[in-house]
């Protein structure tokens, strides 16, 4: 049997896993860490949890080789995207990474739509100007903190950094360079305008290849830290979300997925770039490579559950089942969860209101409400954003026939039947929740030699069973009228500028 180490490097935790050439997932070990905050507005991370979970991780994968008596064909590393850290000559961070989340840029982001367009972008990268992306994280960088500007040898995403540090390689792929704001969407290229916008050059950029290429191999350093062969191969599979929507097989038209974890990500399939009037669907490099996927984002989901949970259920703590009991208590609130209706815009919007101000709220709590009811309500405030982007992308792309679900989240029964319920649509449950994973080791199994080409790794490592939940009329009617008033409740406080002036005052 030939296995490889699967590496997906997310906003909250890092998960090392171990796949087999069916698709079988051995081995599974991971660490959490967590986001800093310096400020409102503000999202940071050091950079070093990182290449210590890796490590770690790795350490512990060489010693599950080990007990097997095994080895791996490589590392496939799969990471989250649009996060910035500029690095000197060794690959060092020079300051903590700025995170996606952040929304420091919103200055720049005016700047640039006011200057070039809105469209103008769009068109060229099939990103809105945003804080989410690169690009205004840079110009912030050059005009606040000018010598560390300066001084960057390079501007790297997370995958990049964890890259480097394992191989000694500045490379990164199309996946993650289409979510910087600098990559050319239809060219698979770094962008010469954009690269003059940033003040830079490709010299101080990664050097770009497809998703599934080799980056080179484990340095004889980390080789011996971690107990794996020297010259091990590593290979880089894109942007989390892009390798998710691989492994659910969203590969053909009609098929959607929604992967919940620190945000949710709604994918769908393009074999051409796909472009909305309003700017509000950002399309995107596949992680099959010179193909695409139009996509939602939702800034807050998973991390909204994951803070409900450290605040508020003091008496989980320490529970190694924290989640399966605050899911449990969720079942206990009706549909609706008693009037009690969340807001889920903790960091700002992203689709479908790209508001950066937009802030979270829990609406109609009364003295009978229930911690029960607060945790539904986040079941369904994150399922009824879901549910409003997908109806965005079948508005561009076509009918969905199917939802096809993954991520911490999708664990809880509860959660796929209140998805269903708020898509109006099948949802599909594979039983392994950590689909980025799987699908970085699918797209690098040809380079990494587990299987010939991609479309073998896909018949042999792709999921074949799925749990189904299925919509209900009476829970369809409810949640439709629900989601009705979550839009009013939005548009009310946005029209009345109440997000401007809470931003105003801080």
């Amino acid at each position: 049997m030939r296995y490889v180490i699967a590496l997906d490097v997310g906003t909250s935790g890092m998960i090392a896993t171990v796949y087999s050439e069916t698709g079988e997932l051995c081995h599974s070990s991971s660490e959490e860490y967590h986001n800093i905050f310096p400020a409102p507005l503000l999202v940071e991370q050091e950079p070093s949890t990182w290449t210590n979970s890796a490590l770690s991780l790795l350490k512990k994968t060489a010693d599950f080789f080990k007990s097997i008596g095994a080895a791996p064909l490589g590392i496939a590393l799969t990471s989250q995207r649009s996060s910035l850290i500029p690095v000197d000559r060794a690959g060092s961070p020079l300051c903590n990474a700025i995170m996606w989340q952040d929304k420091r840029t919103i200055q720049e982001c005016r700047f640039l739509e006011e200057e070039l367009g809105l469209s103008w972008f769009y068109r060229k990268t099939g990103l809105r100007i945003n804080p989410f992306f690169v690009l205004p994280k840079i110009l912030w960088l050059k005009k606040h903190h000018a010598a560390t500007y300066r001084a960057a040898h390079k501007f790297l995403g997370v995958q990049d950094l964890l890259v480097h540090h394992l191989t000694g390689c500045f490379i990164t792929d199309w996946t993650q360079a289409s979510r910087t704001m600098l990559m050319n969407l239809s060219a698979f290229d770094w962008d010469p305008e954009l690269l003059d916008l940033a003040g830079i050059g490709t010299d101080r950029l990664c050097e770009l290849r497809p998703p599934g290429s080799l980056a080179g191999g484990l340095l004889p350093g980390v080789a011996d830290i971690v107990g794996l062969p020297s010259g091990l191969p590593v290979a880089i599979s894109g942007g989390d979300q892009q390798n998710a929507a691989a492994a659910l097989g969203v590969i053909k038209e009609g098929i959607a997925e929604a992967n919940t974890g620190t945000g949710s990500f709604v994918l769908s399939y393009a074999n051409a770039p796909v472009f909305d009037p309003n700017c509000r669907i950002v399309c995107q490099a596949a992680a099959i490579p010179g193909k695409w996927v139009a996509e939602a984002a939702i800034f807050n989901t998973g991390s909204i559950y994951r803070w409900f949970k450290e605040r508020f259920c003091p008496d989980f703590a320490g529970a190694a089942s924290a989640y399966a009991l605050m899911n449990g208590e969720a079942t206990t609130s009706p549909v609706g969860a008693n009037g009690v209706m969340l807001l889920p815009h903790f960091e700002g919007s992203a689709a479908p209101y790209w508001n950066p101000l937009s802030k979270g709220m829990f609406f109609n709590l009364s003295l009978g409400s229930r911690r029960a009811d607060m945790i539904r309500a986040i079941m369904e405030g994150i399922s009824m954003e879901i549910a409003d982007n997908l109806s965005l992308i079948q508005d561009l792309a076509g009918p969905l026939e199917e939802v096809r679900v993954a991520g911490g989240m999708t664990r809880s029964d509860l959660f796929c039947e209140i998805q269903a319920n708020t898509f109006n649509k099948k949802v599909f449950r594979c039983g392994n929740s950590e689909q980025s994973s799987l699908g970085a080791s699918i797209v690098s199994a040809p380079v990494l030699g587990l299987h010939p080409d991609i479309h073998q790794a896909f018949e042999r490592m792709s999921p074949k069973s799925y749990d189904l939940f299925e919509p209900e009329a009476e829970a369809v009617s409810r949640y439709s009228e629900l989601m009705r008033r979550k839009k009013s409740l939005y548009y009310a406080l946005r029209d009345s500028d109440v997000f401007s002036d809470f931003a105003m005052q801080v």
